[in-house]
């Protein structure tokens, strides 16, 4: 007889994944046309199936159930994915997936089907991922594939795609784009829906000089000196064609917003060249803030408040949606963050750095569901850096706070959700406060104390240096306004510490900067970022820059 032996409770950690494989092996023995399955599994799979198979249904008692339009072979790997909890998703059959999904209520299919598409976006399938997102209630895949289309405008009006655009959401999307872009986005949808080859030379040639539109539009473009009135006047009749929507599209204006750091913020107009006054920041006593603009709306996120030794990070965001004219807290990020980057990508934020581990830390905001997400962190650490987003990448340049520790260039793909370290010739040797900004598919990189620009291509993977700035500035701004670079304060003059807010626009055609005026305040440590305004609603002047 066992004495002073407890009780044993034995348990086989791989008893149910066997079960499973092994009533997945009784099925596949099955040659028939029918697909066996066992209703007690598809009934505990989805309440489609449950209600089916336990309610007082002829589908309850019956040994064969027959569904109707759906695919016979995707309903196999759909049942497949019950026994296994695996399902392959591919290009080919991620729509029929979907929509099987969405016929049999299979949400967790839906939502990696959905995944799936999302990570999938580029410029040719954009708008076609768009219109199906809408049709199967994937409504975070429709808003992301509309935003991905607003970020990358220019590549996507390329795309056969595009001239297949409904007039009322063509003329949304040009609202917020730039003239020249606007301009050659409207002439291909027109010209697409035409065959000009078909239309005699002397009717095109006296079309040319006798529509009243073409005149009208041409006059106004030389009256304002090429200034991309043409462009706004065929957009506004555009506008007005649209199933009779009333739009006062001639009042919407890019505009360069800026945020301070005392909260006061600003808009300026890039065609009138004067700058507004927009709602203050509310909780301006912060430093070590991002700036982002997404959807033609400005987020701020994180920042430290407090004094130098009472501070704190903090996990605050906010949003100040143009609509409403109102700043507001959004979903709180992940981890406290002070001094770090955000980039937008795909319709999302990208939250980088500026945490307390002596890592790179990412996440990412969803505006659609109001949710941050953990995202793969950098895979080399450096705190002295800024983010860009290019060619439907994410780069990251930047070093350790080191002095003249080399600069780093790090890329981040979303597709797989893996950085990669870039070893590029020429790249700078190491930049005080790096800025970098994106503009015709090439990064921009400008420091502190010099005058230096870089560019960098990342299909030659190479980087150079363009024209100079006229000035020296210290903790600017780095921002695309239009088809321009600008520069955005943080100017020192002397070694009194005399600060100055003079901006600059760099032209690509001409590599040339142009000073460009001043910021209406001192614009030291302050972040920038260009939304697009109806300036009608605008008209309150900003206060003029105030001197030490």
């Amino acid at each position: 007889m066992v004495q002073n032996v407890d009780d044993l409770d034995f348990h086989l950690p791989s008893h149910a994944q066997d079960m499973l494989d092994g009533l997945q092996r009784l099925r596949s023995q099955h040659e028939v046309d029918d697909l066996p399955c066992h209703r007690s599994l598809l009934a505990l799979s989805n309440p489609y199936f449950h209600a089916m198979f336990t309610g007082n249904f002829a589908e309850s008692f019956s040994m064969r159930v027959e569904l109707r339009d759906v695919e016979p072979a995707v309903v196999g790997q759909v049942v497949d994915s019950v026994y296994t909890g695996r399902l392959p998703i591919t290009q080919s059959n991620v729509e029929a997936l979907t929509r099987t999904a969405a016929r049999l209520h299979f949400p967790a299919v839906q939502k990696v089907c959905g995944h799936y598409l999302q990570q999938q976006l580029d410029a040719a399938n954009c708008l076609g991922i768009c219109e199906f997102g809408e049709q199967q209630g994937l409504l975070g895949v429709a808003a992301k594939a509309w935003a991905f289309l607003r970020e990358n405008f220019k590549a996507v009006a390329r795309e056969d795609e595009f001239l297949q655009l409904p007039r009322d959401q063509l003329a949304d999307l040009l609202q917020v784009q730039p003239e020249q872009s606007q301009l050659e986005a409207l002439l291909r949808w027109l010209l697409g829906l035409v065959h000009l080859d078909a239309v005699p030379g002397p009717c095109m040639q006296e079309l040319l000089a006798t529509e009243p539109l073409i005149q009208e539009a041409c006059r106004a473009a030389l009256a304002q000196g090429h200034s991309g009135q043409a462009g706004w006047h065929l957009r506004r009749v555009l506008g007005a064609s649209s199933e009779g929507r009333a739009v006062r599209e001639d009042s919407l204006e890019e505009a360069a917003s800026e945020l301070g750091p005392r909260g006061g913020i600003g808009a300026r107009r890039r065609q009138g060249e004067k700058w507004m006054a927009l709602p203050d920041f509310p909780d301006y006593h912060k430093w070590g803030f991002s700036l982002a603009a997404l959807n033609n709306d400005i987020y701020v996120t994180g920042s430290s408040r407090g004094t130098k030794t009472d501070a704190w990070s903090t996990t605050q965001a906010w949003c100040f949606p143009l609509k409403e004219a109102t700043w507001k807290l959004v979903a709180p990020m992940l981890k406290a963050r002070t001094n770090h980057a955000s980039a937008t990508l795909n319709g999302e934020i990208y939250a980088i750095g500026g945490t307390t581990l002596d890592a790179v830390e990412v996440e990412s905001y969803d505006p659609y569901t109001d949710s941050w997400t953990p995202v793969s962190p950098a895979l080399k650490y450096i705190s002295n850096f800024s983010a860009a987003s290019c060619r439907g990448r994410r780069y990251l340049v930047g070093s350790s706070t080191c002095k003249y520790n080399a600069l780093a260039l790090q890329c981040y793909n979303p597709a797989i959700d893996a950085w990669s370290v870039i070893a590029s010739p020429f790249l700078p040797k190491y930049l005080s406060s790096p800025r970098c900004a994106a503009l015709h598919g090439a990064l921009y990189l400008i420091g502190d104390n010099t005058k230096k620009v870089y560019v960098y291509d990342p299909g030659a993977n190479l980087w150079q240096m363009v024209q100079s700035l006229h000035s020296l500035h210290e903790n600017s701004a780095l921002v695309l306004l239009g088809e321009a670079l600008h520069v955005t304060g943080g100017r020192r003059q002397g070694m009194d510490g005399d600060y100055h807010v003079e901006m600059e626009a760099y032209n690509t055609m001409w590599d040339a900067w142009t000073r460009h005026g001043a910021l209406p305040r001192l614009g030291v440590y302050h972040g920038a970022s260009a939304v697009f305004l109806d300036v009608s609603k605008w008209t309150q002047p900003s206060s003029p820059a105030q001197k030490h």
